[in-house]
């Protein structure tokens, strides 16, 4: 495919940017989803670098009391200063890019801003540093297409968005997924396997130890021990452990009732 620009290259696939998907969703408990549309965006934007200096009046003389630098880029489409946007440490450019399927669909947004850009650029620094515009001095400035994956996936009937710089992989922007409440057979199939070596046997009954103390402390004036018990999976999951290791001691003859 080719370019009317030049771009960064596509160095973040599809394949990668769906299991970073997968990994971001299994951390909040979904294990199933659908992806429902896929596309590449090539978004215009200006990167540059720039040197600010702020001068203080002192004696009536103005000096200069601070200095700072970075990289920033501009959407070319808008105007704007955008911090989403990580700016590429590399300057390998391309006008032809390979790695997008055919089967998926890519748009190649056109630069709006082009006129005078120099001193766009330049005031909207000196807007964001909150400094003069002839305190600000702009070079390196690089007009290049950025490549972004936007995915629109759906989980539990709801329907997501991420998109995900095609350059690094990197989030640029993503919607807030809920966090699904695990069941009782999912928490005792995780805890049971969190047991496995008597180590952690140690570390989690010390912390239902000092988990149980405090809950005890906290709810018995209230009178909602019971209550509460009943709600904090933690607890029930390991009287129902407890219950278990005494059946399987008594089946091996260790214990007599």
């Amino acid at each position: 495919m080719k370019l009317k620009e030049s771009s960064f290259p596509l160095s973040f696939s599809l394949e990668e940017t769906t299991e970073f998907i997968k990994q971001t969703l299994e951390e909040k408990n979904w294990f199933e989803f659908e992806v429902i549309e896929v596309k590449i965006v090539f978004f215009p934007f200006y990167f540059y670098s720039f040197e600010a200096f702020f001068e203080s009046d002192e004696t009536g003389k103005k000096i200069v009391s601070e200095t700072t630098n970075g990289k920033l880029a501009l959407n070319g489409l808008t105007g704007e200063l955008d911090e989403s946007i990580p700016v590429p440490e590399s300057n390998e450019l391309v006008k032809e890019i390979d790695e997008i399927p055919e089967n998926i669909p890519f748009e190649e947004k056109s630069f709006e801003l082009n006129e005078k850009i120099e001193q766009i650029v330049q005031i909207k620094t000196a807007e964001h540093l909150h400094s003069a515009k002839d305190n600000v001095i702009i070079h390196s400035l690089k007009k290049v297409l950025y490549p972004v994956w936007i995915i629109d996936f759906s989980v539990a009937e709801q329907t997501f968005q991420f998109t995900v710089s095609g350059v690094d992989g990197s989030v640029i922007s993503e919607e807030e997924i809920p966090e699904r409440e695990l069941g009782f057979w999912e928490i005792t199939e995780e805890t049971l396997h969190e047991l496995q070596s008597p180590a952690s046997w140690v570390n989690y009954t010390t912390s239902i130890i000092s988990d149980s103390a405090n809950f005890v402390v906290k709810n018995t004036f209230s009178g909602n021990v019971f209550e509460n018990l009943m709600h904090n999976w933690k607890y029930q999951t390991f009287i129902l452990l407890i219950i278990l290791a005494l059946i399987i001691l008594w089946s091996l003859g260790y214990l007599n009732f």
